[in-house]
C-alpha cells in the first residue's frame, strides 16, 4: 500500500492574459496563504506573503531587518509594481531605467512575477514569525 503524503501546493500556473487578470491571480494566490514571493541573495532574504490575515513584506539583510504591513490589495499591487513596471534600456551608450512599458510588456512582467510564486513553507512562515517577534520585542521594551 502506498504511503499517503500530505498535499503540498504545487507551483501555480500563470494564466493571466491581461494586466488585471495577472494582478488578480497574484492577489488570489497570496490570499490563499499557500504561496509567497520570496527571494534570497548575498544581501539578504525577503518574503511577501499573506500571514495572519495581513499582507506582510519581511526582509532581513546586511542593512538590518524591516517589516512592512501592506494595508490592502492596492498596496500590494503598488509594492510589487515598483519592481516590475520598468526595464533597462540602452540609450546613447549607457543603460537607464524606462517606465514606458507597453501593455504587452507589462503583462509579461506580471506573468514573470506569478512564475516566481513559491509555496509558503513552514520555514518561510517561521521566518516571518521571527521578524514579527523581533518587532514585538521592541514594543515591549521600556
Amino acid at each position: 500500500m502506498a504511503k499517503k503524503t500530505p498535499d503540498k501546493p504545487s507551483q501555480p500556473v500563470a494564466t493571466g492574459t491581461t494586466l488585471a487578470e495577472c494582478q488578480q491571480q497574484l492577489l488570489q494566490q497570496l490570499k490563499s496563504g499557500q504561496y509567497a514571493l520570496s527571494s534570497a541573495d548575498k544581501e539578504g532574504y525577503r518574503t511577501l506573503c499573506y500571514y495572519r490575515q495581513a499582507f506582510l513584506y519581511a526582509s532581513v539583510g546586511d542593512e538590518g531587518t524591516s517589516l512592512l504591513r501592506l494595508s490592502d490589495d492596492e498596496g500590494v499591487l503598488a509594492h510589487v509594481g515598483q519592481r516590475c513596471n520598468s526595464k533597462l534600456v540602452l540609450e546613447d551608450g549607457s543603460y537607464r531605467w524606462s517606465y514606458d512599458l507597453t501593455e504587452a510588456e507589462q503583462v509579461e512582467r506580471w506573468q514573470e512575477v506569478l512564475a516566481k510564486l513559491t509555496p509558503f513553507t513552514e520555514s518561510s512562515q517561521q521566518f516571518v514569525a521571527r521578524v514579527l517577534q523581533e518587532f514585538a520585542a521592541l514594543a515591549d521594551q521600556k
